[in-house]
């Protein structure tokens, strides 16, 4: 009698083994859909580290490494939208320094300070500085906002494979 008492304890420690971490994991997985990062970081940190609610938790080296694995994703797309930011940033700036320097040229012009090559040039640099900054910010926007939708399916991924691949 003993011994099967001893068993059904033990299977049922080892569902319970295997049942841990699953919940932070579901909520994981819906910050990473709805994009919360800071959320993802937040419960990814409380799995790998063990603390909090998860110091209980008996997880193997996998579902920690996934749990890793998806902590580093969510902070990899925070630094890629950082850097979005700073390229569409650094590019509006030189747009708006585009409209002051036609809005010196106006005022070379109402004053007759300007030469018969002296407009040419200007326009000339200033077309120039639109035509770079609409392509940084196309050309390179647009491959950073790739990379973020990758990281987002990274991130998903990570937390449904920390969630159900149990072992």
């Amino acid at each position: 009698m003993k011994d099967i008492d001893s068993v059904e304890q033990q299977s049922k420690v080892q569902q319970h083994r295997n049942r841990d971490g699953v919940e932070i994991g579901y909520a994981m997985i819906v910050t990473s859909f709805f994009s919360m990062d800071i959320v993802t970081i937040v419960l990814g940190s409380i799995v790998t580290l063990g603390c909090c609610c998860a110091s209980e938790y008996q997880l193997s080296k996998k579902s920690k490494r996934l749990a890793t694995i998806t902590v580093v994703t969510a902070v990899a797309k925070i630094i890629t939208w950082g850097v979005f930011f700073v390229l569409f940033f650094n590019s509006f700036y030189q747009l708006l320094g585009v409209s002051n320097n036609i809005g010196e040229i106006n005022d070379d012009f109402n004053t007759g300070n300007y030469g018969s090559d002296f407009n040419n040039d200007i326009t000339d640099f200033n077309d120039d500085i639109t035509r770079n900054a609409i392509t940084t910010l196309s050309v390179g926007g647009n491959t950073i906002l790739i990379l973020i939708f990758i990281l987002s399916i990274m991130n998903i991924v990570f937390a449904c494979l920390y969630t159900f691949q149990r072992g």
